[in-house]
């Protein structure tokens, strides 16, 4: 069952395995990134940087909507964390039963618009984030569990 769903470039860091997993009680995370799932030291690293006891698969965008089915049928608290709103976007559209996605962390580029301390997106993700909107999707803001939780989709 899919518990929880974030958008991170950070992918595994201290948010995430320290304050998200305990609050949501996730047994196991499932990073969508291509570039990790194609680079063995990233995936050697994401490994060593989850959390004891919970589960991790790395898969590419392509991989995970391949296993939809299989993802749907898992027994565990599962936490879906993106690279970026692209890959979120692609799998949202495939899946279909996402209900929230959490904005952790975007950085700022050249020409792209602030939304948070955290959050900064270009043209692209903003249009990634209205077509995520546009699926029926609730967008929010949010570092950890006990600070403010600001929707976005109302900012887009």
């Amino acid at each position: 069952m899919i518990k929880f769903c974030r958008i991170d470039h950070r992918l595994l860091h201290g948010q995430v395995i320290f304050s998200w997993t305990k609050s949501e009680g996730i047994e196991r995370i499932i990073v969508i990134d291509d570039t990790s799932a194609n680079d063995e030291f990233k995936k050697m690293s994401l490994s060593l940087s989850k959390p004891t006891g919970v589960k991790l698969n790395i898969f590419s965008v392509d991989t995970a909507i391949e296993n939809i089915d299989k993802i749907k049928k898992l027994p565990e608290k599962v936490m879906l964390i993106f690279g970026n709103t692209s890959s979120t976007l692609a799998f949202a559209k495939a899946y279909k039963d996402l209900k929230e996605i959490n904005y952790g962390g975007i950085p700022a580029k050249e020409y792209s618009e602030r939304f948070s301390n955290t959050i900064s997106m270009d043209q692209q993700e903003i249009q990634d984030s209205k077509d995520l909107s546009a699926l029926g999707i609730k967008l929010y803001m949010q570092q950890i569990p006990t600070t403010n939780r600001e929707e976005l989709n109302n900012k887009l």
